[in-house]
């Protein structure tokens, strides 16, 4: 027999508490008007707001499983994080910052010593409430002697001669030595130390110079410095004269190796520079492969600020705050300057006669009825000595047991740790190393396999196979072990000299501190609204390169997701440009994190990644299609200077920041997700004077002079503010 069920004649809208019990309540009245007690003690008031609550909860819970259970509509990090591992797309953890540190020594070495240790921390000092940021070396460093000269080399023409053991002997006159028999302009003389760098260099001689003009100079590497001064048609119009008084000064620098870039195509010519007894220039031999040449002409035409177009520099630059105690060598005395280590300094490695190190040269620019000097010996040792070191965010941590196998099937094993760095974990059982892979698929029954799978706040679970696809660890007891790096999740991108806490407890070293700001973090996915946004969108987009890249689009996709082996993720952005650089190649301009450029190793490491590497072992497959080529360039920063009289009660530093937030390569829209600039774009005026009068409600009117007018991106650039000048008028 059917049962009949009567529905109430009740209004069943409500979805809220309150609304529900509005619902109830007057259902209640309607039907049962001889209740009238409606206060908080009735029984019968308390029955119906209990209805309400359970109809409430019961309406939410469902509308929480309802938006969770679909990726777009999802908000709960690890309702994502499931989702996309059913694409085989695993969430990120936070991109650990990466910096450069310099270590003051405080003795001097007569023997090889380990001045650095392996996993040395350093950090910043906590500011209130905000905590240290950890930074790791994660190799050792081990110096040479430093009381003595690593290499002295003399160049005279194309020929070179060592002269380190002549160098380093006081002893005279049985080992003094001639650098140059006849010294002309471009003949140099390197000092060079394999491990550290140095502020001053004594001399002595037997026999002082004469009539000889030279440059101190260090290795830079940056063939991309500054602007030139000024672009001229030369040669019938088939040629570009350079003004490079902005590279290399008012001073006679001919015979410097200079590089000329035309920024749009990233076309460039290497030539040696000239003086004109006014001038430092170069003059190319074509247009840098433009077919209408930009130069500089008067006028105001639309070529006056063609500069601008292009860019010079030179691997070897003069040495800042420098003094010269031999005179040009013609007296014993010291050489002594400031590091060049900087914001804009970067002295490197490079190799000379086969020799790496770091190294400065003096360089002849001219000479006049010379006499070439015989040096007795030279020294290191008198003034301050430095080591630089990477370093990465985060600290490393072993947990020695993780766990005891008890020899079932996928064994699961939690870190102690939260917030883990990728790829940095080695695990071991039963003291023999064990390989990580993405997953089982590949694994046979007896490869000694585990992965990584990441929990709420990044806590790493690590897990083993089945006994099918991949190995089940023996029965023992604490026999898996595991050491791994965490701490990646403040905000590692540093400003520079904040780097300067030891906190190693570092032996025979008096100070460090990072010349530059640290770059290459990033937040995990999922860290907040719009970075879950942001997987959400990322995910699917990984199906469509599966790790190989077709065309440029997939190029930009796969560089944001590079990971160095040491678990960082240093670009932020891409863009590819088609046969950049010829046919079949992919010229890739990329942001790294934090607005820093990338170093010459990461952009190498880039490469390596796209391009492969059949050499090594094992091999590094590509991750381009065959027949391209991927080539990664820094982008270049298009510099907006800004002029403006500003009317209100206001501060310049209150401006200041508000166009640094947003007149950076990074700058994010309102959405929290896509990009304020994009490359080959322009800046209007009019979004300056908004963010100007955004903030502070007190301003009333803004008189913008520079920039005049709407400034336009070259392909390969971004903006970055330059010098702000304001005049605040206040009521």
């Amino acid at each position: 027999m059917a049962t009949t069920i009567d529905i109430p004649d009740f209004d069943f809208s409500g979805f809220y508490y309150g609304q529900i019990l509005d619902k109830l309540i007057d259902y209640k009245r309607r039907n049962v008007p001889e209740h009238t007690d409606e206060s908080s003690y009735d029984p019968l008031m308390q029955m119906i707001r209990m209805m309400a609550l359970v109809g409430h909860l019961n309406n939410t819970l469902i509308d929480l499983i309802a938006n969770e259970s679909t990726l777009p509509t999802a908000k709960l990090a690890e309702s994502v994080r499931n989702k996309l591992r059913l694409i085989a797309y695993e969430m990120s953890p936070a991109s650990p910052a990466q910096a450069d540190v310099i270590f003051e020594l405080s003795k001097v070495f007569n023997a090889s010593y380990e001045i650095i240790p392996e996993r040395a921390q350093v950090a910043t000092k906590r500011q209130g409430d905000v905590a240290a940021v950890y930074f790791e070396r994660l190799a050792a460093i081990t110096i040479q002697r430093t009381d003595q000269l690593g290499h002295v080399i003399a160049k005279e023409g194309s020929t070179y001669t060592d002269f380190t053991t002549e160098a380093n002997s006081q002893a005279t006159p049985a080992d003094d030595f001639t650098p140059w028999a006849t010294p002309v302009a471009g003949d140099m003389l390197y000092f060079g130390h394999p491990h550290i760098m140095w502020n001053k260099l004594g001399l002595w001689f037997t026999t002082v110079a004469a009539n000889i003009t030279g440059a101190w100079e260090y290795y830079d590497g940056n063939w991309q410095r500054t602007a030139p001064t000024e672009v001229q048609l030369y040669g019938g119009g088939g040629q570009l004269l350079f003004d490079l008084t902005s590279l290399l000064g008012s001073t006679n620098r001919a015979g410097l190796t200079v590089r000329v870039h035309y920024n749009e195509t990233g076309a460039y010519e290497e030539l040696t520079s000239l003086w004109d007894g006014s001038k430092n220039y170069v003059i190319t031999s074509g247009l840098l492969g433009q077919t209408s040449p930009k130069y500089n002409v008067g006028g105001g035409s639309p070529t006056s600020n063609a500069q601008e177009y292009y860019s010079v520099g030179s691997a070897w630059v003069e040495i800042p705050d420098l003094t010269d105690g031999t005179s040009q060598l013609t007296a014993d005395g010291d050489v002594e300057f400031t590091l060049p280590q900087t914001l804009t300094e970067n002295w490197r490695k490079t190799t000379v006669d086969g020799n790496l190190a770091y190294w400065i040269r003096y360089r002849i620019v001219e000479v006049a009825g010379p006499t070439a000097p015989v040096l007795q010996y030279g020294r290191i040792d008198q003034g301050k000595q430095y080591v630089i070191a990477q370093t990465i965010q985060g600290r490393t941590f072993e947990e020695n047991p993780l766990g005891s196998s008890d020899g079932t099937a996928s064994q699961e094993f939690e870190a102690a740790k939260e917030y883990h760095i990728n790829n940095s974990d080695e695990l071991a059982v039963e003291d023999e190393a064990w390989t990580r892979v993405d997953n089982f698929l590949s694994s046979k029954s007896t490869d000694k396999h585990y992965r990584v799978e990441l929990g709420e706040n990044d806590r790493a679970s690590y897990i083993f196979g089945d006994g099918v696809t991949g190995r089940i660890p023996p029965v023992g007891v604490g026999n898996v072990a595991v050491l791994y790096r965490y701490g990646g999740e403040n905000d590692g991108n540093v400003g520079s000299n904040t780097i300067v806490s030891d906190k190693t407890g570092l032996t025979y070293v008096n100070k460090l501190y990072n010349p530059r700001p640290a770059s290459g973090w990033e937040q995990a996915q999922g860290a907040t609204e719009e970075s879950l946004e942001q997987a959400k969108i990322a995910g699917p987009a990984s199906l469509r390169t599966i790790q190989v890249a077709l065309g440029p689009n997939d190029v930009e996709q796969l560089a944001q997701e590079f990971e160095d082996d040491d678990g960082s993720s240093p670009y932020s952005r891409a863009k590819a440009i088609e046969e950049g650089f010829g046919p079949k190649t992919i010229e890739l301009v990329v942001v790294a994190k934090g607005g820093a450029p990338a170093s010459s190793e990461q952009l190498d490491d880039l490469n390596e990644y796209f391009n492969g590497n059949p050499y090594t072992h094992p091999p590094i497959i590509k991750h381009v299609v065959a027949n391209q080529e991927v080539t990664a360039v820094n982008y270049t920063p298009k510099i907006i200077d800004i002029e403006a009289t500003v009317y209100g009660d206001v501060t310049q530093e209150v401006i200041e920041n508000r166009l640094q937030q947003i007149l950076q390569a990074e700058a994010l829209k309102d959405d929290g997700v896509s990009w304020e600039w994009e490359f080959g774009g322009e800046v209007p005026m009019s979004r300056i004077n908004h963010e100007i009068f955004e903030a502070s409600d007190n301003i009333t009117r803004v008189d913008l002079t520079t920039p005049a007018s709407d400034t336009p991106l070259q392909t390969r650039e971004l903006p970055v503010l330059g010098t702000v000048v304001l005049t605040i008028v206040e009521p």
